[in-house]
């Protein structure tokens, strides 16, 4: 299967409007699948590259591959092919340095999915993340409704539950990467969020009180450049009472920005590499009762992973040893982290859904001890 050479040319999915479009009919691109992975669009050798075209993590993220799955092999066939559609426009025919020119990627100009057969956009809840944005003390829920772009607000119930949700935004399709936590210094929850379209990074001060509209202030921009990004989770990696920013670039490094408490970030740290095929990074919080926030996350594998925090912010020894805690998470999406119950142990919710389909909300309670207890469904239709 080593007959691609997928990079990401620094092109992120807001430059994309700017360059001439390519296409392929679907037979083209079936020839290409041939080619690099025998027709298993669902392939998954461990080699570094995925699903039927053989694309990589980083490919794959940067061309907005994670609006269908984590991972290549984890979407259908069409949303592999439209997610090449964008590659194709981006790189070229030689992203694919020996299949593309064998298929004649290049020449063929026809539209793989006209208008009248475009596949329905992602269902149900998605950028979910949480803190408590009410001020009561309990950790709430938020996330966009894929389909509308509103967004909405599910309240803790301090139990692992959800109270009746609430509409506290709306427009939100464009924005991504959304995580939590006090930034500003004010003991209010505030959102972090990337604007698709421009690649800035913005905070919507919290208000502290669940009010519609008004639960989030006015969006103040705290850096640019973020289009390109991922995986963006809140957590206090050294310890500082601050909120800090760990995210991914298409390298796949993995930063940490620390939070200066102002509502600003400070400047980033590298701590490690090779992230660029994990997935559903999310921080629980104290997973394993020693007063620091820890870090979860999901192999190609859907191993999950833990990586306990040192407690300082010291390049590659920011994260202790990573030891598994869990198999079969490839099947989970949208894992968000915190302590839901108010036991003070480090809990996880997670949505289990087929591609293109909504899912089952689970709950999982932190044991306390680096792990987590059986879950408990706490939703449908996610």
């Amino acid at each position: 299967m080593a007959t691609t050479a997928l990079t990401v040319a620094g092109l992120g999915a807001a430059l994309l409007a700017t360059i001439p479009a390519n296409a392929a009919s679907v037979g083209t691109w079936d020839k290409v699948a041939h080619c690099e992975s025998t027709d298993d669009w669902q392939i998954n050798t461990g080699n570094g590259y995925y699903g039927g075209l053989q694309i990589s993590p980083q490919t794959w993220n940067a061309f907005g591959g994670r609006e269908y799955a984590a991972y290549p092999h984890q979407a259908t066939k069409q949303q592999q092919i439209l997610i090449g559609e964008k590659i194709l426009a981006g790189q070229g025919q030689g992203a694919w340095p020996n299949c593309g020119p064998a298929a004649g990627l290049g020449s063929d100009h026809a539209d793989p999915y006209p208008a009248t057969s475009t596949p329905p956009a992602p269902v149900g809840m998605v950028h979910l993340t949480a803190a408590d944005f009410t001020g009561d003390g309990k950790k709430d829920l938020v996330g966009v409704e894929s389909a509308s772009g509103k967004l909405w607000l599910y309240p803790g119930n301090g139990n692992g539950t959800l109270g009746n949700r609430v509409q506290i935004g709306s427009g939100w399709n464009g924005m991504s990467n959304l995580t939590a936590a006090d930034y500003t210094g004010d003991g209010k929850a505030d959102l972090v969020t990337v604007d698709n379209s421009t690649g800035k990074l913005f905070v919507y001060p919290g208000a502290g009180s669940l009010n519609g509209s008004a639960t989030l202030g006015a969006r103040v921009q705290i850096g640019s450049g973020w289009g390109t990004m991922r995986n963006l989770t809140a957590i206090d990696v050294n310890k500082d009472n601050k909120a800090d920013l760990l995210a991914v670039d298409p390298a796949g490094a993995l930063f940490a920005y620390p939070g200066t408490g102002t509502g600003t970030l400070g400047a980033r740290t590298q701590i490690g590499s090779g992230w660029g095929s994990m997935a559903e990074l999310a921080s629980p919080g104290d997973l394993n009762s020693d007063g620091k926030d820890d870090l979860v996350a999901v192999d190609p594998a859907g191993n999950l992973w833990k990586y306990p925090s040192t407690g300082s912010l010291n390049g590659t020894n920011t994260l202790g040893a990573r030891n598994q805690i869990g198999s079969g998470w490839d099947t989970m999406h949208q894992l968000v982290g915190a302590d839901f119950n108010g036991d003070g142990k480090g809990d996880l919710d997670a949505v289990q859904a087929p591609t293109g389909s909504t899912g089952t909300f689970y709950f999982y309670p932190g044991n306390g001890s680096g792990g987590f207890a059986d879950r408990a469904q706490i939703g449908t239709g996610w």
